[in-house]
């Protein structure tokens, strides 16, 4: 054999050799795919196996229905694109033209006899409050004209001043409340409008050019009988509370323990008060049920005492008449503490509904409130709180009196107080100013018709006290107009009145001003802001009127009729806004300077209640039984 063939032959022999090894581990190579391929599959039946044994006993196992949640958190993360939400909301540009409708005609005012001279009560200890003289704040009030003089116009007859028999009142529990920035040592807002002059409902700032109204929670409510939701006038209660104070209180042990906690309290027509969290809608604790519907607003001690007061508007349930009044309740332990029965036997009238936010004066320890029974209370509280307990020993005073005109007397509006003047109206127009520590009328007023929205007061630089007011077309039948006043408090002259658009109407509610009045303040501060409802043509109107003239600066048409109150609200570059709602279930943010649409919200049902605004948080409940905290944005 020769080299080359031998060399052939090994060649061969290394190819067979690598053929039969390749073989092998090809061979190899396929059982351990096959062993792989046996083991998945093992694992997959196992699975299956268990999934389905779990499905069986799943499908056998007895379910528990799930809970419907109380809340429903509707916002998107706030760093979301506003422009591309699904909630029912408008966005719109920030206009810089004044509104295009249809000037309203303006009437000249009318004005009084000129006003008197009043002499400030000296008190060399005061100092000048919210850039104004102390002296305005200390000023004696008189009857300045003679169709303001009860002696003269006599549209009230037999007032009468009735104590408890165990009442003690000294000089020392003179009441001189001081304005309305210094009634509550809370932050939030405390009582309806906020103070005693009823001239706010919003605390903080909002921010800078706001252009969206976003729906950050919803509680859902229930509603009694007929009633539903939350009506007129409709406020809540908005506090921040203190930690020592609320570490005393009945709040959850989750919600106790957050830091700056918020609290929500709000009375509404299922009979219900809710506690909740201002920041996400949840209880903070259990709601309160007196079993009657309530319409009106709460009102939290602004002394950081932890009392709650809250009159009852309705008091038919089932058929049956129950008990109505103003009650108290101590908000450490939710406890009832005491009842102002509206069956009260020196009432003239024996209707027994309260919807008047009470107040109360923190130096003298004294709640003042009036019901459509035709009386005005005044509480002594004889308060006393130790720490996780508080206490009251009332002794009331009661001022009554009788109309001379045909028609019901009672107030439904929320009184309002300067220095030591309680300022009110009768269900026929009957203004009344009485000093609350004599019990005596000093001056009264004919506005003519139904005065269900509060009187407003706002002390000017020159001294002069305004008080504004707006009545209904009720009592004078379902045509004509409505009025919108400017008093002067001190002595019920008549500094101007203006005409609404004309209204038409055609049931028992009437129409005209049944929100309470919003007076401009810092950038505002030449205007007045009124809500008329059941206008003729536009069916409701915003109007922004001159404070020194009565004149229409700009007029809003609503497009539908409205109660709620509008509120001024203002951004941290000083900017001012209007927040109104309608009963077409739109919620308006209005530049208050020319009456632009800044942003709006619509929400489910009638809005008849009243926003509160807490910083950039506004709360407000409608009548489709659903509370709403919306964030300003």
């Amino acid at each position: 054999m020769t080299k080359q063939n031998q060399v052939r032959k090994v060649d061969t022999a290394r190819k067979a050799h690598a053929t039969r090894k390749g073989s092998k581990a090809r061979r190899a190579q396929r059982k351990r795919k096959q062993l792989l391929n046996m083991l998945a599959a093992s694992a997959c039946l196992l699975v299956l196996l268990g999934g389905g044994a779990w499905l069986i006993t799943s499908a056998l196992a007895p379910k528990a229905r799930p809970a419907a949640p109380q809340v429903e958190v509707a916002a998107p993360p706030i760093e979301a694109d506003y422009n591309t939400l699904n909630e029912p909301q408008l966005a719109i540009p920030r206009p810089t033209a004044a509104p295009t409708d249809t000037p309203v005609p303006t009437q000249a005012p009318v004005t009084a006899e000129p006003t008197a001279t009043l002499e400030p009560v000296p008190d060399a200890e005061q100092k000048p409050v919210d850039g104004l003289a102390s002296s305005v704040y200390h000023q004696a009030a008189v009857a300045g004209a003679e169709y303001s003089d009860p002696a003269r116009n006599k549209l009230l007859r037999n007032t009468k001043v009735i104590d408890d028999k165990s009442a003690i009142f000294t000089a020392d529990s003179d009441i001189h409340m001081g304005s309305s920035s210094e009634y509550s040592v809370l932050e939030g807002v405390t009582t309806f409008r906020g103070s005693n002059y009823r001239d706010g409902g919003a605390y903080g700032v909002i921010p800078d050019y706001p252009s969206h109204l976003m729906i950050a929670w919803k509680k859902r409510i229930h509603g009694l009988d007929e009633w539903s939701g939350v009506g007129w006038t409709g406020q809540a209660s908005v506090v921040r509370w203190p930690a020592d104070l609320r570490a005393q209180m009945n709040i959850s042990r989750a919600k106790k323990a957050k830091d700056g906690l918020t609290e929500v309290i709000y009375a509404t027509l299922d009979g219900h008060i809710y506690f909740l969290d201002l920041a996400d809608g949840e209880e903070t604790r259990k709601a309160i049920n007196i079993g009657a519907p309530i319409k009106g607003s709460l009102a939290v001690d602004p002394r950081g005492v932890p009392l709650l007061y809250c009159g009852q508007g309705i008091y038919d349930v089932g058929g049956e008449r129950v008990a109505c009044g103003t009650r108290v309740w101590s908000l450490i332990d939710q406890k009832q503490l005491f009842f102002i029965d509206g069956k009260d036997p020196y009432a003239h009238r024996k209707w027994q509904a309260f919807d008047c936010s009470p107040l109360v004066d923190s130096a003298t320890d004294t709640l003042i409130t009036a019901g459509e029974n035709g009386v005005l209370y005044k509480v002594k509280l004889n308060t006393e709180q130790r720490t996780g307990s508080v206490s009251i020993d009332p002794t009331i005073t009661r001022y009554t009196y009788e109309q001379t005109a045909d028609g019901k007397l009672g107030t439904e509006n929320s009184i309002a107080v300067y220095n030591n003047y309680v300022y009110f109206a009768t269900n026929i127009g009957i203004i009344q100013c009485v000093d609350l520590n004599t019990m005596k009328l000093v001056w009264s007023f004919n506005a003519k018709d139904d005065i269900d929205a509060s009187l407003v007061i706002e002390p000017e630089s020159d001294g002069l006290v305004a008080l504004y007011a707006t009545n209904e077309l009720d009592k004078r039948g379902h045509n004509g107009t409505c009025q919108m006043f400017k008093l002067n408090a001190l002595t019920g002259e008549l500094l101007w009145k203006q005409d609404s658009d004309p209204i038409h109407q055609n049931d028992d509610n009437g129409g005209g001003g049944f929100g309470t009045p919003a007076v401009g303040k810092g950038e505002l501060s030449d205007l007045v802001f009124f809500h008329i409802c059941r206008t003729r043509d536009s069916r409701g109107m915003l109007y922004a009127l001159n404070k020194q003239t009565g004149e229409t600066v700009w007029a809003k048409s609503m497009r539908s009729y409205g109660w709620s109150s509008p509120t001024c609200v203002y951004s941290a570059n000083g900017k001012g806004y209007v927040l109104v709602g309608s009963s077409n279930g739109k919620l308006n943010l209005f530049e208050g300077l020319t009456g632009s649409l800044a942003a709006q919200v619509e929400l489910q049902g009638n809005i008849e209640g009243t926003p509160a605004v807490f910083d950039d948080m506004i709360v407000i409940g409608t009548r489709s039984c659903i509370i709403y905290g919306i964030k300003i944005v």
